[in-house]
Order: structure tokens, then C-alpha cells, then sequence
């Protein structure tokens, strides 16, 4: 089943280099009036920021186990039915999010790719949907990228709590995945008010973190208008060698 990003899709006229070098800079679609959007981008954190992320992590890793352990003995012990048992069972999926974020800041070598993308893609449009009453469409094809799967994770979390806070809690949000002959495609489409008519705030510090994943996976962001009406995320990775 194709999605219906494509027909209707508008790319900038600009866009960045699909490179590790690409800069911080997300050039603005077509609709957008003004200069291009820079994403802020902090400089490099010290030794004593490193260090308290780094005990932050740990700290935070201990709960996200006990509440997956929790999770674990209340499924065993209450006998829930099946929708309490999905529910369970996405709590903890989401405390192991939680500890795989804080375990690869701590031991970036611990897990590395490659990513299976419509996988992560389906897990992360089923955590946004927790948090959001409107509509999340899936269109996903089968495609393996060279990059860290907790690197996937973040940037489709990020580009989805976006989407979703500009689309608006009766909007609709799409996620697509496709695989081209070397570059993986995941674009994030939204029925907001579109780029630059939205309130900035959180989806600019999303924004930020995409681009730097992005950067550290040799891959490429981009932006534009999409059929929904509103913005439209692309970022595309290198495809893993078979």
C-alpha cells in the first residue's frame, strides 16, 4: 500500500546535503516567508555536564528496571485479562526505552546497528499513540539502516511528539518508511497549521536533537509542506550493506 506523501509533496527549495557534514541549519518549505529556520545547537558540554548526565543515567536506569520487574510480577500474580496485558506490557516497554537511552549513553559500543525500521517505526507510533488522542497512520516497507537503533529511536520519538503536538489532539499524523537503492526514507507528516504558524518552544529542542542524531549517522534532514497541510520531517540514513 502506498502512502500519499509523494503526489503532493513539497520540498524546499533548498535543502541540506545528504552527509554527515550537513550543518545545523533546516532550510524552511516553500510556504514558510522569512530567512530558514536554525535549529539551536549548544556547543560541545563539559566534564562536569558529562558527569552528572552520565550519574543521571545511571540513576535512571535502577526505576526503569524496578518498573519493568513490577510489571512483570503484577502480570504474574493478578492473571490480567488481554488489555490490561497490553497495557502492562507497553508500560514496560517503555521503562526499557528508558534504560536503552541511559545504557547507550553510558556505553555507546554496548548495542549497535543495524536498525530494522518499519519495527521501530511501528513501536514508536504505538508509544505516541499513549499519549495522543488523534489519528497516527503507519505506511512502512521493510528496509534495514546503517544506524544505531536507539539513534532510530529517538529521532522517530522526537518527530512524532512534534507532529503530534502541531497536529492537535483531533489532527492526524503519518509515518512513512521506504527504502530507496541506498538511502532509508522515514518521513513524519502532520495536519497542523504547517512551518513557522505553530508554536516553537519544545518541537525547536526536538528539533535540535534530530538534527545532531541525524549528523551522527551519516544521514540527511529535511522539511517541507505535505498533503496533510501541515509540516512534513524527512531524514534519510544509509541503507545497511547486505
Amino acid at each position: 500500500m502506498q502512502h500519499q506523501i509523494n503526489r503532493k509533496f513539497t520540498w524546499p527549495r533548498t535543502v541540506e546535503r545528504e552527509s554527515a557534514q550537513a550543518g545545523p541549519g533546516l532550510p524552511a518549505p516553500r510556504s514558510a516567508p522569512g530567512p530558514a529556520t536554525q535549529v539551536p545547537v549548544r556547543g560541545r558540554p563539559g566534564a562536569v555536564e558529562v558527569r552528572t548526565l552520565r550519574e543521571l543515567c545511571h540513576d535512571l536506569t535502577m526505576p526503569a528496571t524496578s518498573i519493568r520487574l513490577l510489571v512483570s510480577a503484577a502480570t504474574r500474580e493478578a492473571d490480567p485479562g488481554p488489555a490490561l496485558r497490553a497495557r502492562l506490557r507497553q508500560i514496560a516497554d517503555e521503562a526499557s526505552r528508558i534504560a536503552d537511552i541511559c545504557g547507550h549513553f553510558l556505553d555507546p559500543a554496548r548495542r549497535t546497528g543495524p536498525s530494522d525500521l518499519r519495527m521501530l517505526a511501528a513501536d514508536a507510533a504505538d508509544s505516541a499513540r499513549s499519549r495522543y488522542p488523534g489519528i497516527i497512520d503507519v505506511v512502512a516497507e521493510p528496509v534495514m539502516a546503517a544506524a544505531h537503533p536507539v539513534d532510530v529511536v529517538r529521532i522517530l520519538a522526537n518527530l512524532l511528539d512534534n507532529a503530534c503536538r502541531a497536529a492537535g489532539p483531533e489532527g492526524r499524523v503519518r509515518l512513512a518508511v521506504e527504502r530507496g537503492e541506498e538511502r532509508a526514507l522515514m518521513i513524519v507528516a502532520d495536519s497542523g497549521p504547517g512551518f513557522g504558524n505553530g508554536e516553537s518552544g519544545q518541537a525547536s529542542l526536538g528539533l535540535g536533537i534530530v538534527a545532531a542524531l541525524v549528523r551522527r549517522n551519516n544521514g540527511g534532514l529535511h522539511m517541507g509542506t505535505s498533503d496533510l497541510g501541515g509540516l512534513a520531517v524527512a531524514v534519510t540514513l544509509p541503507v545497511e550493506a547486505r
